[in-house]
């Protein structure tokens, strides 16, 4: 049987520590998706699927995320960003798309709800909403900076 989620949500974090890995944790901490086995999934988003902004508590469970994540030390600039395209109707499937840029201002939000737009015309589908989420940032001397945009699906 193959699963298909019935919930989905957007979420942007970022983290900071002297470890690299650790900011990335860091970024989930704030995500609110800390305390999950992230499997990642490509770019589509299941028919039917509703937005929902509170996700269930984690405990190591697995969940479906589109993401980008980038991490970032002193001197640099990056954004993170992930859009979703909801289908105007609830039988078809839409589309999610995700990018990380460096010394990006507001560029990688842009570009993936351009990309939305895009894909949903290739599949002669109307999307009734773009929503997106982005995560700027900045490095700092002597720690890592790291940030993640996510889709996740239950």
């Amino acid at each position: 049987m193959i699963y298909k989620p019935e919930n989905y949500s957007l979420v942007s974090g970022v983290g900071k520590s002297k470890y690299k890995l650790s900011a990335f944790d860091d970024a989930l901490i704030e995500a609110g998706i800390g305390d999950y086995n992230l499997v990642k999934v490509s770019s589509i988003l299941p028919s039917g699927c509703r937005y929902c902004s509170e996700i269930p508590k984690g405990d190591g469970r697995m969940l479906l995320a589109a993401y980008s994540t980038i991490t970032v030390s002193a001197g640099e600039k990056a954004e993170t960003a992930v859009a979703v395209a909801v289908p105007q109707s609830s039988n078809d499937s839409g589309v999610i798309f995700e990018t990380s840029l460096l010394n990006s201002n507001h560029q990688a939000a842009n570009i993936v709800q351009e990309m939305c737009t895009e894909a949903m015309i290739n599949r002669n589908k109307n999307a009734k909403s773009i929503k997106c989420s982005s995560q700027q940032i900045s490095g700092e001397d002597g720690i890592f900076v790291s940030a993640i945009s996510a889709v996740v699906m239950w």
